[in-house]
């Protein structure tokens, strides 16, 4: 048992130095499949956050801490570009080193799904699936809105190291931001 966790220990230490002697190559990630749906008189969000790994972040994300995705999902009026509601989603990616598994929490159900291969886990890390977003009610009717969605993750602390990683050089340091084309209330419900 102690030789079993001292390798998975081991391979953890040895995939957080190796992300930290190497130099970040990031990837430019974008939204795709970015839908509104109403049901009775609620709206849900779905999307997916298309190219948004790399193989540094792959080795990160095998390393056993937690890391975490913030979506920031607004629902904005057109003609004066003020916020009408918000919603604010975090996912969080972790891999068990004495499971071999990955949990994936999503806060917009606030479920953990327990997931047994990686690219499994990413899948789900980087989904947003008939999340309720807000009440159809806060919307006006022949009033023209759009929706805004993106994501970032936060720099992270890693144990024995002194400086914090910034998780945004995986995405070349932008924030991947959707805009939808400019809709009214009732083009939902068609």
């Amino acid at each position: 048992m102690f030789q079993f966790l001292s390798e998975k220990l081991g391979a953890g230490a040895l995939i957080v130095s190796q992300l930290l002697l190497t130099a970040f190559v990031g990837t430019d990630p974008y939204f795709q499949d970015v839908n509104l749906e109403v049901k009775g008189d609620r709206l849900f969000c779905s999307a997916i956050l298309m190219e948004s790994f790399t193989p540094d972040l792959d080795v990160l994300l095998q390393s056993g801490d937690t890391v975490v995705i913030h979506f920031e999902i607004d629902l904005v009026n057109a003609s004066n570009d003020s916020i009408v509601a918000m919603a604010n989603w975090e996912h969080h990616f972790r891999y068990s080193l004495l499971e071999d598994d990955y949990d994936v929490y999503r806060s917009e159900v606030d479920e953990t799904l327990q997931v047994y291969t990686l690219e499994g886990a990413k899948e789900e890390w980087v989904k947003i699936e008939n999340a309720l977003f807000c009440r159809m009610r806060v919307m006006e009717d022949d009033k023209y809105y759009y929706l805004r969605i993106s994501a970032f993750m936060e720099e992270m602390d890693m144990p024995g190291i002194t400086d914090r990683i910034n998780l945004m050089s995986f995405w070349n340091r932008i924030r991947p931001i959707h805009i939808s084309e400019p809709f009214e209330k009732r083009q939902l419900v068609l």
